[in-house]
């Protein structure tokens, strides 16, 4: 499957991951969906690596730093159609605490970590520019329960702008360029820069035949594994009813992705996130083959 270098942008997973790596470009996002100031960025993850001497650091979509203060973000490009955001949620902020929390150390010194979906759809499909998380205890729902972990799922094709304006001219620049549409970012110096980052990734012949060969793959993977889960549903489909083989055929053609991804040698974690399967079901899948 070929990739046009003209759908290449920022909405791209593996260009997201790449410019936001740079506390420069990452920390003004933060401040401006957070609506606050946040200390210096010390620290960014690079998540594991599929070893392609490529100047990308893996196909991990998620990138994960932390700043002086300790407080740990993880912020994810999501793009087109997404599947049990809250699920991936929940594993993300698990995983930070697992690995920031020291085995000697108390509970108490569990940091504030927000984990951040950014979404060229709307996964709510209520309009709004941020789904921001918010618990409470069922019957004193003034009472807020507050563990210090955050979500917030933001939404590129906004109908209700309740976020700052920095992160709406934000979400409008990713959904401008993601849909090939015009779009003025000539009054951000912001915006300028990472578009400008965007270009010299585009512009580099080596970095983007990389990029759109790991791209392609990507998309091959979940192409194959839809239509071989598609053709076997729907068959079965013919005798128990329409509906109910496409249900099935969904569910097999992330199986077949699975077992795909499984046969390359990729984590659980990364199987997980592509497939659109939860870790559990990746394990029993990989324990079976």
């Amino acid at each position: 499957m070929s990739i046009d270098i003209s759908d290449i942008s920022l909405a791209n997973d593996l260009v997201f991951g790449e410019v936001m790596r740079q506390p420069e470009n990452v920390k003004p996002l933060l401040e401006a969906v957070l609506e606050k100031e946040i200390a210096e960025i010390v620290f960014i993850e690079k998540q594991q690596d599929i070893k392609d001497g490529l100047f990308l650091h893996g196909i991990r979509l998620d990138i994960s730093l932390a700043d002086a203060e300790g407080t740990q973000y993880c912020v994810e490009m999501q793009v087109g159609r997404a599947y049990d955001l809250e699920k991936r949620i929940r594993f993300y902020q698990s995983s930070i605490d697992r690995r920031t929390l020291e085995a000697a150390e108390t509970y108490r010194k569990l940091h504030e970590s927000y984990v951040i979906f950014i979404c060229t759809d709307d996964y709510y499909k209520r309009g709004l520019a941020l789904y921001k998380r918010k618990s409470v205890i069922e019957g004193a729902e003034d009472l807020l329960y507050e563990d210090g972990s955050h979500a917030y799922i933001l939404n590129a094709n906004f109908k209700i702008p309740n976020m700052s304006e920095p992160a709406l001219d934000f979400l409008r620049y990713i959904h401008a360029r993601h849909r090939k549409l015009s779009v003025d970012i000539s009054d951000s110096n912001y915006l300028m820069k990472i578009d400008q980052a965007v270009e010299d990734i585009k512009s580099d012949k080596g970095r983007m035949e990389r990029l759109m060969t790991l791209t392609a793959k990507l998309q091959d993977e979940r192409w194959i594994g839809r239509q071989e889960g598609l053709e076997e549903g729907i068959e079965k489909g013919r005798v128990e009813g329409l509906t109910k083989g496409r249900a099935e055929g969904e569910r097999n053609a992330k199986m077949a992705t699975a077992k795909r991804l499984l046969a390359r040698k990729m984590s659980l974690e990364d199987i997980a996130d592509i497939s659109g399967l939860s870790i559990s079901e990746v394990k029993k899948l990989a324990e079976d083959e």
